[in-house]
């Protein structure tokens, strides 16, 4: 909210070009946060008119930030067009037109904006691929928003890896993305209460601790519940499915889990990562409850 303060300030003194970036802020926290994702995208294609105007730099931020709404929901709402042909129709034009100008922060976005990306559409081969890619970058140590879901993801990516192959290296990713993500609990229990019961109960689930997994992923989806965190909430419903179905002989537990992690994602407005879970796991309609959007924003509350 005071984000969202300091644009409306910046834009009544006429600072149209700085109000920009708490705006691009604000859009950035709600994608991130789990906000409903068929208003968001209808407020940051009217935030990307105005930025296209005053702050060119922020819009190429949101434009990259729409791409990740756009794939959430599978659409394409063809966001490039407020450029009018001047950098050019994919993320691969901006990522260029960044090197070119030594634009590091933005360069380091639009990989992690690749890596989130991928890892939401179950690509974790292409997810790891642009996290090294993004890691190589001198500027990629510096703290933001979206490093703070790069180590999440990265971590749940880390501990899943080690159960497929036994790999060490990962084992030490997931295990690192954990002493992270406790230390910035301490100062924001809300944020960060789900994303660390999901990662302790990976952990638990790499050490085929069946017990005390199924513990952990409960925790994590009633923290998501009782935060608002419909996404977190999806995810580890679908984590929780993913680990029952390696260790159980019954597969409706499993099947149980998927159906409401899709019913989660259909409330966040992510249709399109629905989609994929549903064709992955093969649900019909029958087994999809009836959901409606919950549609909240929260730069209007």
């Amino acid at each position: 909210r005071k984000l969202f303060d300091a644009y409306q300030l910046g834009m009544k003194i006429g600072a149209f070009s700085a109000s920009m970036y708490p705006l691009c802020f604000c859009s950035r926290i709600a994608l991130l946060e789990g906000e409903n994702l068929t208003l968001l995208s209808q407020s940051v294609t009217l935030d990307l008119k105005m930025m296209a105007k005053y702050n060119r730099h922020c819009a190429k931020l949101v434009v990259l930030d729409m791409l990740m709404i756009d794939e959430l929901r599978g659409v394409d709402s063809k966001p490039f067009y407020i450029f009018k042909d001047s950098i050019g129709n994919d993320d691969k034009d901006i990522m260029n037109n960044a090197q070119m100008n030594h634009d590091y922060y933005l360069l380091v976005y639009s990989y992690q904006r690749r890596f989130i990306s991928a890892f939401w559409a179950g690509d974790y081969d292409s997810a790891e691929i642009y996290c090294r890619s993004m890691l190589s970058l001198p500027s990629a140590k510096a703290p933001t928003l979206q490093s703070i879901y790069t180590t999440f993801y990265r971590g749940l990516i880390g501990f899943l890896r080690h159960r497929e192959c036994q790999s060490e290296e990962q084992y030490g990713i997931g295990l690192d993305s954990i002493v992270k993500i406790e230390f910035w609990w301490q100062f924001s229990p809300t944020n960060f209460e789900s994303k660390l019961f999901l990662l302790k109960a990976e952990n638990e689930a790499s050490l085929l601790n069946v017990d005390k997994a199924r513990s952990l992923y409960e925790a994590s989806i009633k923290s998501a519940s009782d935060n608002g965190r419909i996404h977190e909430k999806g995810l580890a419903y679908e984590f929780m499915g993913n680990f029952l179905s390696s260790v159980s002989n019954d597969p409706s537990g499993a099947r149980e889990c998927m159906k409401l992690a899709h019913s989660c994602y259909l409330q966040w407005g992510a249709f399109g990562k629905a989609a994929i879970l549903s064709m992955k796991h093969e649900l019909n309609e029958a087994d999809v409850p009836n959901t409606y959007p919950s549609l909240k924003h929260g730069r209007h509350e």
